[in-house]
């Protein structure tokens, strides 16, 4: 049995029980986080960021009183903490299981790191109220620690772990590989991008789309159009990324079923984050258009995660049986 199945298990039948449990919780942990990250925004679209003006109490309470803007704020710090337990168990099980597994352990690693600065920039948005570079942060944040679930999740799952094996010679005739990689570097980029368009006031500072729609940019808003022009020009290219991924998906599909599924799964977030994009400059920023539009963007960055920690496991397999 392969030390990296389970460290301290007697049989192939404990190792293989290791690895769904480790496998279900990180698909847990990465849909809490999104839900989580979906959650943040409600309080910040609704304005009741500074709900519990202190940290970690509220109202210098262990539970808040009964003001709503109060208990929205608890609310999502209570979701937080599930999300933190769910990852700390992670993290205790990547040191606990699989220490000899880079992809697992140095995942666990970062995500250490990561989280304890989350943690820390939670507490500081809260004290100095709501500043806009610690909201940025906070958000870039959470996308990683939902990157570093989504990596998790990709080496433990036994379909997606196949996927890898199955098209490791596959990939060395093709520039999947490649343009995944881009396109998941490209998708976080994004998020940053659109997380700058949300502090900075410049959701609504172009009226039309794609254009902006001013004819003439008055010296005040120049900064933030041009954050919003940006963050645009940003979006296309990872639409650009994505569909030529999407291209080499569907052009090797025939070779392996899955590549479809991949595929299909893209193109629908695809589709409806482009919708939600429009959405929220046609109708003027409507909370569940805002809410969605995250929410599609972080599951989009996670897929691509997914997909590119598959295919460079599966190229690793590739080399490693050629020179073998």
């Amino acid at each position: 049995m392969s030390v990296t199945a389970y460290e301290q298990a007697p049989t192939t039948e404990k190792a293989d029980s290791a690895q769904r449990t480790f496998s279900r919780l990180s698909l847990t942990a990465l849909i809490s986080t999104i839900l989580l990250i979906m959650v943040g925004s409600i309080v910040r679209v609704t304005g009741n960021g500074l709900g519990c003006p202190d940290w970690p109490l509220c109202y210098g309470q262990a539970i808040p009183p009964f003001y709503l803007s109060a208990w929205v704020e608890f609310l999502h710090r209570l979701f937080g903490a599930a999300v933190v337990l769910q990852v700390a168990a992670l993290i205790f099980l990547s040191w606990r299981w699989y220490r000899p597994d880079k992809w697992i352990f140095r995942t666990a690693v970062f995500t250490t790191i990561v989280l304890s600065i989350q943690v820390v920039l939670g507490g500081i948005h809260v004290i100095y109220e709501l500043p806009r570079w610690t909201g940025w942060v906070h958000t870039g944040v959470a996308m990683l620690v939902a990157g570093a679930i989504a990596v998790w999740l990709a080496v433990s799952h036994q379909a997606i772990r196949a996927l890898g094996k199955r098209t490791a010679n596959l990939l060395k005739r093709t520039r999947l590989v490649l343009w995944t990689s881009i396109a998941a570097g490209a998708s976080y980029v994004l998020l940053l991008t659109g997380s700058l368009v949300t502090r900075t006031g410049a959701s609504l500072v172009c009226p039309s789309f794609p254009n902006c729609g001013l004819e003439m940019v008055p010296d005040n808003l120049q900064s933030i159009v041009t954050i919003q022009m940006a963050h645009r020009f940003v979006a296309f290219v990872v639409a650009f990324t994505i569909i030529l991924t999407l291209y080499y998906l569907l052009k090797n599909s025939r070779y392996d079923s899955g590549l479809r599924h991949f595929a299909w799964l893209l193109i629908g977030l695809l589709s409806l984050q482009f919708f939600l994009g429009i959405s929220n400059v046609l109708l003027h920023l409507p909370m569940w258009s805002r809410v969605l539009h995250l929410g599609t963007g972080a599951s989009i960055w996670a897929v691509m995660v997914i997909l590119s920690v598959t295919l460079l496991r599966g190229e690793d397999q590739a080399i490693q049986s050629s020179l073998s």
